[in-house]
């Protein structure tokens, strides 16, 4: 009863205020129970693009660039839709962001998708249509070959299917949601990443051109998929970034073949060095984890062995590195890694986030419209300190999407212990809800 009524007068003051709708709720909303039955209430963590532990923090690139999210929920053995979520026009300032979504007990499918159009995702009303759309074949935008931009972020999507919902959680104090024990949502892109450098510099080796050969057109949110029929896009120049020529290629799946079937190589994806005087020099892409040497990995990419044939498949959210040591005896280092960008702590608070990246950036950001008293107090531990030499600093914006930046010195590196101590609405307190350390 005391607690009904605590509930009843916090929501007649604010409204009595006009303050901070979107918190207001009927008693019930605050409770595990509904008229339909138990209720649960999870608070999910969005979202990174896998091997990142960032959401729009590449202002170089935009390969982590999340603009539009949806989230939609189906019963694992119905396949009946039981919750959903959209978020449009995410702006780029928004580095973190948590939102709860409300749903029922028992064993759901989590599909999330991200930087696709919302009005085809948000018609879909059961798991049968959902793998569909998953399994469906699409044009990547043209522009997105070269590169993500602010406004068109790369296709990623994440399936977490069997998550057990157990019933729990409030509006107030929503469930954390950890699917498979992971502490956010990870999301993974439909495509590759190619970094070629020539070493000693383009300008010095008589490099022209680098030419991407064989791309495919199409892409899938369902991993491994092999398309019926192989359509490409028309080859173009690699893009110049600084000593590197990149490039980003929808996942490609390959069943075997010979390196040299055909004059044009496909379905190989490979890229084409041109060279002043005309000379030019194809390089095959392969996957493969093992290290091949400089001056054999031409030897091994095109298939000389015949008991040893490479693997041609490029796979998705890959990052395929080249580095181009000598262009007269094609000698060639290697490697396929996960692709990385940056990576970053944070905490989740109530209505806010603290994210500290590997740069030493600190970022505290709003995740819902609150209301005051909200004070984020940040205080760092010696020898550590802000850039401007002080250390505390104190964030109380009150706008969904405010937010504040301060930079650590020096970065905190692995081994340093605690550098950055956090307190919510208790400044004097011994005790602080997040103490960061390395």
């Amino acid at each position: 009863m005391n607690v009904k009524l605590l509930y009843f007068l916090t929501a007649c003051l604010l409204l009595a205020l006009g303050a901070c709708d979107s918190l207001i709720y009927d008693d019930r909303e605050g409770s595990h129970e509904t008229e339909e039955g138990p209720v649960v209430y999870l608070s999910v963590t969005k979202a990174q693009a896998a091997g990142l532990e960032s959401l729009n923090a590449d202002a170089a690139d935009y390969e982590d660039r999340v603009h539009d999210l949806a989230l939609l929920v189906f019963d694992s053995a119905t396949g009946e839709k039981v919750g959903e979520y959209f978020d449009e026009n995410i702006p780029f300032g928004v580095k973190e962001k948590s939102f709860t979504v409300k749903l029922t007990p028992g064993t759901r499918d989590f599909y999330f998708i991200a930087n696709m159009p919302m009005t085809e995702l948000k018609a879909i009303g059961s798991k049968g249509v959902m793998q569909t759309y998953m399994s469906s074949l699409r044009n990547l935008d043209a522009d997105l070959y070269l590169g993500a931009t602010v406004n068109k972020g790369f296709p990623m999507s994440r399936v977490y299917l069997n998550q057990q919902v157990t019933e729990g959680g409030t509006v107030y104090t929503p469930l954390p949601f950890r699917p498979n024990g992971e502490d956010r949502v990870n999301l993974i892109r439909t495509v590759a990443k190619l970094e070629v450098v020539i070493e000693g510099g383009a300008t010095g080796a008589g490099v022209q051109n680098i030419y991407y050969k064989n791309a495919f057109r199409q892409f899938g949110f369902t991993e491994g998929a092999y398309p019926a029929s192989v359509s490409y896009y028309e080859d173009k120049p690699l893009k110049k970034v600084g000593d590197s020529y990149i490039y980003y290629m929808p996942e490609t799946m390959i069943n075997a073949v010979s390196w040299s079937a055909a004059a044009d190589h496909k379905p190989v994806n490979y890229f084409r060095i041109e060279m002043a005087g005309g000379i030019a020099y194809d390089i095959p892409i392969i996957t493969d984890n093992r290290v091949i040497t400089d001056t054999n990995y031409m030897t091994f990419a095109t298939g000389k062995n015949p008991a040893d044939l490479p693997d041609y498949s490029l796979y998705r959210n890959r990052h395929y590195y080249y580095l181009i040591k000598n262009l007269q005896k094609i000698e060639i280092m290697y490697s396929v890694d996960p692709w990385n960008v940056t990576k970053s702590q944070t905490f989740m608070g109530y209505g806010y986030n603290v994210n500290v990246g590997d740069d030493g950036k600190v970022r505290v950001s709003n995740t819902v419209n609150v209301c005051a008293p909200h004070t984020v107090k940040l205080a760092t531990v010696a020898p550590f300190t802000f850039s401007d030499g002080t250390t505390q600093k104190v964030f109380t914006s009150l706008g969904t999407t405010d937010f504040v930046e301060y930079t650590l010195n020096p970065v905190p590196k692995t081994g340093d212990g605690a550098f950055l101590k956090v307190w919510y609405n208790d400044g004097g307190s011994d005790a602080p809800v997040k103490t960061f350390s390395k």
